[in-house]
């Protein structure tokens, strides 16, 4: 009898499916239970809509699938190294996108490393269509070379934020993944004003992450990034907070495509 599909409900197996399926991912990841269940409660992943195959009882591929309201969104899709290339990435990434169909979303999202080459193969061949490039970019901090900025709370960066941001977040960094992470842990901010006002703000943890930024031009967003240790996952490509980064010479993890499929 070949592979089956069901589902897995039990995290601490689904955390050592999700490790042993990007165990040699071309950027390093591997989360502890904890951080697994981070990663589902804060981006609404659904378990019951997340299918898994099975070969006899043994769980080899697993599609995360994330709903929140008429869109859904791919937040992990792999294969163990040794059940590749039987088509069971593919078998569960589309009856993924069929259980988020049901469930009445209109769309589907998903990143993916521009360098694997393969999935972006799959997933066009599958109908997505890339929206736009998102960066990981890591910054060394220097205390001599830092801006002097103030702390709002997180509550008004954020309001400014979201008044003055130049697109929509990307999945992990919108206002409803945000609310989530201050569930978890404490959060902080970040301004630089300009005439008497904010000209940039961030949100951060105490890693530290950038949860989400936004800046009145690149000039705004040096000032608030020089000299601080920073990392940001999926900053949008060519926007105020990604140019600052690459000037202020900011290490580029990785590239991914962002991609779009109408369910």
């Amino acid at each position: 009898m070949g592979p089956r599909l069901g589902r897995l409900l039990d995290r601490p197996a689904l955390t050592a499916l999700f490790n042993d399926a990007f165990s040699d991912y071309l950027v390093p990841m591997r989360l502890d239970e904890e951080a697994f269940a981070a990663h589902v409660e804060i981006n609404d992943i659904d378990l019951s809509a997340s299918p898994v195959a099975f070969d006899g009882d043994r769980p080899v591929a697993l599609a995360l699938v994330a709903i929140r309201g008429g869109d859904a969104w791919i937040g992990g899709m792999g294969t163990v190294p040794s059940e590749r290339r039987r088509g069971l990435g593919e078998a569960v990434l589309v009856a993924g996108l069929d259980d988020a169909r049901e469930r009445g979303c209109r769309a589907a999202w998903l990143e993916v490393i521009d360098r694997n080459e393969p999935a972006v193969r799959l997933y066009e061949r599958l109908g997505f269509r890339r929206e736009r490039d998102l960066i990981v970019w890591s910054l060394d901090g220097r205390d001599d070379a830092s801006a002097p900025a103030r702390t709002p709370t997180v509550d008004d960066a954020h309001a400014w934020i979201a008044a003055h941001r130049p697109s929509r977040e990307p999945w992990q960094r919108t206002d409803a993944a945000l609310a989530g992470m201050r569930e978890r842990r404490p959060l902080r901010a970040l301004a630089v004003d300009r005439d008497g006002a904010i000209a940039a703000a961030m949100i951060h943890d105490d890693t530290p992450t950038v949860m989400q930024i936004a800046a009145s031009d690149e000039a705004a967003a040096t000032n608030l990034l020089r000299g601080r240790g920073v990392r940001m996952s999926n900053a949008p490509a060519g926007e105020p907070a990604s140019r600052a980064l690459e000037a202020l010479g900011a290490r580029m993890v990785a590239r991914q495509h962002e991609m779009r499929i109408a369910l």
